[in-house]
């Protein structure tokens, strides 16, 4: 009898099954995002490349022509080259830093908004479970709604 009972209650159990990783790479707003977060990237990598150039044209002035400087020119070129090498090395990592950290929040954003998503359309399609497919052995392809979120966070992309 107890089997029997625990039957009729599965029989209400509706499950679903999302790839999040696929969401963040197929939907609108993931790959606007990716976008513009690569654009600052680019940003990024223009201004240290240029003042990158100019710490190395510091550097190659100093060794071509340093034997010909006076002592007082040289001392003052082989210290601006050490500060603009300090702050080159400073800059590069307050890039990495600023990076990493808008890619964090950048990710959490997204995962936010698919997750409330997700909620929305269980509360609406009477889901019981939906699981995220990287925390499952197997499943029937057919519980797979991962398309079905992704047109429904690509409807909400203005």
């Amino acid at each position: 009898m107890v089997l029997f009972v625990g039957s009729v209650y599965a029989a209400d159990v509706k499950i679903g099954v999302i790839d999040t990783s696929k969401i963040l790479s197929d939907s609108k707003a993931a790959k606007n995002a990716k976008i513009a977060f690569n654009k600052e990237v680019e940003t990024k990598q223009t201004t240290y490349a240029a003042k990158q150039k100019e710490v190395q044209t510091m550097q190659e002035e100093l060794s071509s022509k340093g034997k010909d400087m006076a002592p007082a020119v040289y001392t003052e070129k082989t210290s601006k080259y050490s500060t603009a090498s300090k702050e080159l090395t400073r800059l590069k990592s307050e890039i990495e830093t600023e990076l990493k950290a808008k890619d964090t929040e950048l990710s959490r954003k997204l995962l936010s908004e698919i997750s409330a998503i997700v909620t929305d359309f269980r509360k609406k399609e009477n889901y019981t479970f939906i699981f995220e497919k990287n925390y499952i052995a197997a499943y029937d392809s057919a519980v797979d709604i991962t398309d079905k979120i992704i047109a429904l966070y690509d409807a909400t992309v203005k």
